[in-house]
């Protein structure tokens, strides 16, 4: 079978920056990449550099690639190439709220509104967008960034197919997460290369922070492997073969490692249910040259009353290459890179003519298979085997499906709109890629993947406490994983016996404390449940620790301490709209009208459906003599009341 692999450059380029290099002063040389104007990463992804130090040597690739939407995949805001219609008013029916992304001097502006019944503004929210994700070649999300670092996700996305905006996935419901999504690891683990971290930092329970200096698009190295000891290697006028073996070329590894440099990303059987890395694996942690499931185990799932063949979503390219007869019976020779160019943005018409060309590697007997006036030429085979189709998950977006398949298909049916749908799973199986565990380890990470997606909970928190009773792992996860589960489920004793457990261990878990805090709250312990918050606290801020302190303050009628937490809650994450809900209590309990005002306000700016607030917020209003302003939110309050009973 032909395969369409390009190999990399060598030649006069290397040659000429060896023998530059090779004429430096030994000082220089002691620290060979600041020749360069470079340095290597360290912490928890080390050894990588800025990727435009590979356009020294790699110039054509480098510079062809900046059109590839890999390249394009995360960009700050103002850096991002803009194809939106900004200014443009988006309206959610289903929240009855209003959208829009503003361009104002130079800089994106993410704004929400409601309006009253005479059609003013109210319930108006500003927040600057920080990062833009996603090359826009389908779709974009926008990000904001607090100066603590965590990354939230915004409810509007923009779709290039239609050149509209529409709510992101997730956000179609009326009862959708607002402004309070957050980004996790896992998420900017394919969307973007790795940041540089502290060692031990990407840990799954450890807090989801990114730095200010973020990566901008999944650069050269997230294929070819950390860079900074291959740019060493040719700075110190090592020779060819050494230089090739300092870094990694996909296409020269064996097949399970080379389609693990693909499948890293671009394999998610399910964006429901996600599977989990390895347990002591940090998510930052995958190196090109390992078998992905020596990194993460996916799990494979059944949706109730849809068929394997008709279950597509928008990231299926190696899922659904997985499952196509073509790639299990070449043996490891149809591969991704067989017909896609990673460093070249395709020409959709030669692109798919150049496939054709290797789907006639096996199938050199095509045409006596399809009828005398079907055409083969000009990418047929890409046009009828691998259609485009729309995506279940991201609705506005239709993709090519890399399920090779005989068809025939209604191609118009297979892009046809649809309505987001939430389908019951009915199974979950780690999915058989590489290595994969059996037994009892099995069974803890398929419980986790439920727990984590909020998938047959009750049963998967059973499951997992029996399996846990017997077993000690090493690593923390699992232990914290089930303490959460049971707290959520309102198991306040076994959520501290199992959070105890993790301390115990000697496993000093910002994590652990804070569940072993809270747990010990819900049973009324305040005394040691405040001293396992502050210990929780002493190892890492979180907001979410200072505001449950707050609480428990304001149990226990302390509210100059509950008052000191929730401004330091606010402090990290400004946007946490109950932290404000609970900070215009105390005000208001002082007297200070104006400010609990404002600070009731600035809740409900944040998170429009609180009715408690509204009420408290009018009674406030009344008492201040703002009758025209109370009657303003007795009908917005009443509209939102609407739309969250069911009807």
């Amino acid at each position: 079978m032909r395969r369409a692999i390009r190999q990399p450059l060598w030649g006069a380029a290397v040659t000429l920056l060896i023998s530059v290099c090779a004429g430096e002063p030994a000082a220089a040389q002691d620290d060979r990449l600041s020749v360069l104007g470079a340095r290597a990463t360290e912490g928890a992804a080390a050894g990588y550099v800025e990727d435009k130090i590979c356009a020294n040597c790699h110039a054509g690739q480098y510079a062809s690639y900046q059109s590839v939407g890999m390249a394009r995949s995360f960009r700050r805001a103002g850096n991002a190439e803009h194809i939106e219609d900004f200014g443009r008013e988006f309206f959610h029916e289903a929240s009855e709220r209003y959208y829009q992304i503003l361009e104002r001097d130079g800089s994106l502006i993410f704004r929400r509104f409601q309006r009253d019944k005479d059609g003013g503004t109210i319930n108006e929210i500003e927040i600057p967008i920080a990062w833009v994700m996603g090359s826009g070649n389908r779709a974009r999300s926008y990000l904001y960034q607090t100066d603590w670092g965590e990354l939230f996700l915004l409810p509007l996305g923009w779709y290039s197919e239609t050149a509209s905006w529409g709510m992101s996935p997730g956000f179609e419901a009326a009862d959708h997460p607002g402004i309070n999504r957050a980004i996790q690891r896992a998420c900017m683990f394919c969307h973007n290369a790795y940041p540089e971290v502290a060692e031990g930092s990407d840990a799954h329970y450890e807090m989801q922070l990114f730095p200010d200096d973020l990566p901008e698009g999944t650069g050269c190295q997230r294929c070819h492997g950390p860079g900074a000891s291959h740019i060493n290697t040719v700075l110190s006028g090592g020779e060819i073969a050494a230089v090739r073996e300092a870094i990694v070329n996909p296409a020269h590894l064996p097949n399970a490692q080379r389609d693990s440099v693909c499948f890293q990303c671009h394999m998610l059987p399910s964006a429901s249910v996600v599977g989990s890395r390895r347990f002591g694996r940090g998510e930052y942690s995958f190196r090109p040259g390992e078998e992905l499931s020596d990194y993460l185990l996916h799990v494979d799932v059944v949706e109730q009353g849809v068929d394997e063949a008709d279950r597509f979503e928008i990231n299926h390219h190696g899922y659904r290459l997985y499952q196509s007869r073509c790639f299990r019976e070449s043996q490891g020779e149809l591969a991704c890179i067989s017909c896609h160019d990673p460093h070249t943005k395709p020409e959709s018409g030669k692109f798919r003519a150049s496939v054709g060309r290797v789907c006639s590697g096996c199938h050199e007997n095509a045409s006596e298979l399809h009828a005398p006036d079907v055409e083969l030429e000009n990418g047929a085979c890409v046009n009828c085997h691998m259609p485009n189709r729309r995506t279940r998950d991201v609705i506005n977006v239709t993709m090519t499906d890399h399920r090779i398949a005989t068809g025939p298909f209604d191609l118009d049916a297979l892009v046809r709109p649809m309505e987001k749908e939430h389908l019951a799973i009915t199974q979950i199986d780690i999915l058989p890629l590489g290595e994969t565990p059996g037994g009892i380890e099995a069974e803890t990470y398929r419980m986790i993947a439920a727990l984590r997606a909020g998938r047959s909970v009750q049963a998967a928190q059973e499951r997992l406490e029996q399996v846990l009773e017997g077993t000690n792992y090493a690593d923390s996860t699992p232990n914290i994983e089930l303490a959460t589960a049971q707290f959520n489920a309102g198991q306040f004793e076994a959520a501290e016996k199992t959070a105890r457990q993790t301390v115990e261990n000697g496993d000093a878990l910002h994590a652990a404390y804070k569940i072993l805090g809270v747990s010990l709250m819900g049973q009324n312990l305040r005394t040691e449940s405040v001293a396992m918050l502050r210990k929780s606290l002493e190892i890492q801020p979180d907001p979410e620790v200072h505001f449950n302190l707050a609480a428990a303050y304001l149990r226990y009628d302390q509210p100059e301490l509950a008052e000191e937490q929730l401004d330091a809650a606010i402090a990290l994450r400004p946007y946490m709209a109950v932290a404000w809900k609970y900070k215009a209590l105390i005000l208001g309990a002082r007297g200070e009208r104006q400010a609990a005002r404002d600070a009731m306000v600035r809740s409900l700016q944040l998170e429009p459906r609180d009715l408690s607030v509204y009420n408290d917020l009018i009674t406030l209003l009344r008492e201040m003599g703002d009758s025209r302003e109370a009657d303003r939110y007795i009908e917005l309050g009443t509209r939102v009341s609407q739309t969250l009973t069911p009807q």
